[in-house]
């Protein structure tokens, strides 16, 4: 049975809005934390313990469901784990305490990354890797437009709400992600049916790619030292001073260019090798991170914040090809939001613990060393991948 699997338009973009509809929630965690801070009367670092225990949860799910992926029915794998989000979201609102909404998201971070975990093996097995994780990763950015355009709005939908409700700033939140999971229904029905591989298909005589996971593993630290920063762009936007509407421009400039930025290493990485374009990004990384964790002003922050913030994702189309180069049946790039979600998972609790420590030029500081482990850890399976592409 081929591995490679050719996507037509229609399926590309049905795959893409099943998984940025039911990814809403996670799209807005930087909102997430604050609000649950301000809701709850919370700490950064219990706030930050409620989005690490939902990342932790879809890490598991991704990882249960990279291997199932290719064996279920996918379409069955997106109704099932779409109710959950869409149920779970909803309960997310009625949820009274932060151990209440823990109960609540966890299970529905389980749920996700199954979604995920699909989404990304189909994508994996693409004849244009590239091309497709490009795109995908292109409309995360167009999907971050309206999540910064309407949070910073649904942050409020208490105050206009009658007084019974007894709303907070977490609660309009959570609605704006549960009607979003709901538009995931209409985009399944046009998602690829792919034939289930067999238990041998694409494994027969290949090598113990170890490098591959090795790779994930500084993928996932990498992305544990940004989000350690990331996930608190709100809160240093709020020092600066500036309002959540003002933070929301920012994080609509940042998805403007993670809208370009994406399709542009799509298109560099099916024409070059994929080691200068990823050692370029994560030097631009780590010089942004210093100068986030030291923005004072609201210019500073203006031009810092929506860089860093987007750079992650221009990595991921270039690196996701290189997975399916070494691995053609998908099954590592659909696992690899497994180990972004486990690095992402301990972000908001160590960022939070950090930040109540020595303040965000610690988190800063934190992230160069992450992007550094990192940078050695991938470097085998770039190299591993750029050997291939030259053969």
């Amino acid at each position: 049975m081929p591995l490679q699997i050719r996507l037509t338009t229609r399926e590309l973009f049905s795959l893409t809005g099943v998984l940025l509809l039911a990814f809403a929630a996670s799209l807005g965690m930087a909102f997430n934390i604050d609000a649950i801070a301000i809701s709850f009367g919370v700490t950064n670092t219990t706030a930050g313990l409620v989005a690490s225990v939902e990342m932790a949860a879809i890490a598991a799910g991704n990882l249960t469901f990279a291997k199932l992926a290719t064996r279920l029915s996918a379409q069955h794998i997106y109704i099932a784990g779409v109710i959950a989000v869409v149920s779970l979201n909803f309960l997310s609102i009625i949820a009274p305490t932060t151990d209440w909404l823990l109960l609540c998201r966890a299970p529905a971070g389980f749920a996700l990354g199954a979604v995920v975990a699909t989404v990304m093996t189909t994508a994996g097995r693409s004849h244009k890797p590239e091309s497709t994780f490009g795109v995908i990763n292109s409309m995360v950015g167009a999907m971050g437009i309206f999540i910064a355009f309407v949070l910073p709005r649904a942050l409020d939908l208490h105050l206009v709400l009658p007084a019974i409700t007894d709303w907070s700033e977490v609660d309009g939140l959570y609605l704006v992600y549960a009607l979003c999971s709901i538009f995931a229904f209409l985009f399944i029905p046009s998602t690829p049916r792919t034939e289930p591989l067999g238990l041998t298909d694409g494994t027969e005589g290949r090598p113990k790619l170890m490098i591959g996971w090795l790779g994930l593993v500084g993928l996932g630290i990498i992305f544990l030292g940004h989000g350690t920063l990331a996930l608190f762009i709100v809160k240093i936007g709020r020092a600066v001073p500036l309002s959540p509407e003002e933070i929301g421009y920012v994080f609509m400039a940042g998805s403007l260019v993670g809208v370009g930025l994406p399709l542009l290493a799509g298109y560099i990485g099916t024409r070059m090798n994929a080691l200068a374009p990823v050692a370029i990004i994560l030097m631009v990384i780590i010089v942004s991170a210093i100068l986030l964790a030291a923005a004072d002003t609201p210019i500073k922050f203006f031009i810092v914040a929506p860089l860093f913030a987007i750079l992650p994702v221009a990595i991921m189309p270039i690196f996701l090809g290189c997975l399916s180069r070494v691995d053609p049946t998908g099954s590592l790039a659909g696992s690899h939001a497994a180990f972004v979600l486990i690095g992402g998972a301990t972000a908001p609790f160590a960022g939070g613990a950090l930040s109540d420590l020595g303040g965000f030029t610690l988190n800063g500081w934190f992230v160069v060393g992450c992007v550094l482990i990192g940078a050695l850890l991938i470097y085998p399976v770039i190299r591993r991948a750029d050997s291939i592409r030259s053969r």
